[in-house]
């Protein structure tokens, strides 16, 4: 069996200002800097063998905060990073939702249909997230795995592990900032999750 845990990224301006990140390499908040070192406290005693993380600076400052008591390698790989969300990034979420009205109602509710303006489609991340995870799970059989990502990626990674389709991404809820996914699987992709978006470690 393969141990992932699976944690979003630290609080960033997007999250606090309430605008789409997607690629936007925004900085850290002061309260995503607490959120990194409780996150760090926590996942302390795992014995974790390797750390993943995109490429963005949120992901790869929370890995290397959760790193602080583990001293590995941290691979960056690029297919963990945020959807690509095109003319949306960098836009408020009420104006996203005024502008882009049909889009934004797939996003909710029909994620299969949805591509961004100029941007990735749902099926796009899906595809790239879960070739990302079967690599990661094929080069360490047997280990534990700390996966820093996003929240749209984490989503799809998600509904991956859980057997189901693009379709069905709607049906996982995006955690809160450093939440915890923790999930043994096999190298058939059977699939236990212990925790899924948990925060309790974050109050």
């Amino acid at each position: 069996m393969t141990k992932l845990i699976i944690v979003r990224h630290c609080q960033a301006a997007g999250n606090l200002e309430r605008f789409f990140q997607g690629k936007i390499d925004s900085d850290i908040t002061p309260l995503g800097k607490e959120q990194i070192d409780a996150t760090s406290e926590f996942l302390k005693d795992e014995k974790i063998d390797v750390i993943y993380t995109s490429t963005k600076k949120r992901a790869r400052l929370s890995a290397d905060g959760i790193n602080k008591y583990h001293n590995l390698p941290v691979i960056i790989d690029e297919r963990l990073c945020e959807i690509d969300a095109g003319k949306w990034e960098g836009v408020h979420l009420p104006d996203i939702e005024r502008l882009y009205p049909e889009q934004f109602y797939n996003w909710r509710n029909v994620p299969s249909e949805f591509r961004a303006p100029d941007g990735e489609s749902m099926t796009d991340v899906y595809n790239r997230v879960s070739a990302a995870l079967n690599d990661i799970i094929r080069d360490n059989i047997g280990k534990t795995v700390c996966i820093v990502s996003h929240g749209c990626a984490i989503k799809n990674m998600v509904c991956y592990l859980h057997g189901k389709s693009v379709d069905d991404v709607g049906n996982y809820p995006i955690g809160t900032n450093m939440s915890v996914n923790i999930v043994k699987t096999d190298e058939n992709m059977k699939t236990e999750f212990l925790l899924e978006n948990y925060s309790g470690h974050l109050t």
